[in-house]
């Protein structure tokens, strides 16, 4: 009894060990999969656009340009920020770099500048930043 009470739990240990192996390099492969191509098209990207024009902007310089303006009430503060907006419609954004909610709490009135597009959930809206609302 004890010859198979161990031999079932070294199978379950070594059924456990591939499995999350297999997941972890699942992950590795996708993650290297994703870099080199962005890498690409982003060099690709500013290949082009120096070819066009001899002082190219930088991407911040672009993102600057696309950057839009809402209002609204913080409904939930965690990894991401929903926000409840003026249209009683809710958002989900992530934050910028060196942007922080260490200063609000939910419930706070606040207006938020930020980059992409609301209402898409494959790629959140980027916080630039978050002021108090007037």
């Amino acid at each position: 009894m004890k010859r198979v009470l161990c031999l079932t739990l070294a199978l379950m240990a070594l059924t456990l060990s591939l499995t999350s192996c297999s997941l972890l390099s699942g992950k590795k492969a996708q993650t290297g999969h994703n870099k080199p191509m962005s890498t690409e098209s982003s060099q690709s990207a500013s290949s082009d656009k120096s070819s066009e024009e001899t002082a190219s902007p930088d991407k911040s310089s672009e993102e600057a340009k696309e950057q839009k303006t809402i209002k609204g009430v913080i409904n939930r503060l965690g990894t991401y920020l929903v926000l409840l907006t003026e249209d009683g419609e809710y958002q989900v954004m992530d934050y910028g770099e060196r942007v922080t909610a260490d200063d609000w709490k939910e419930g706070d009135k606040v207006e938020i500048t930020y980059t992409g597009e609301l209402g898409t959930e494959t790629e959140p809206p980027v916080i630039v930043s978050i002021a108090k609302a007037d």
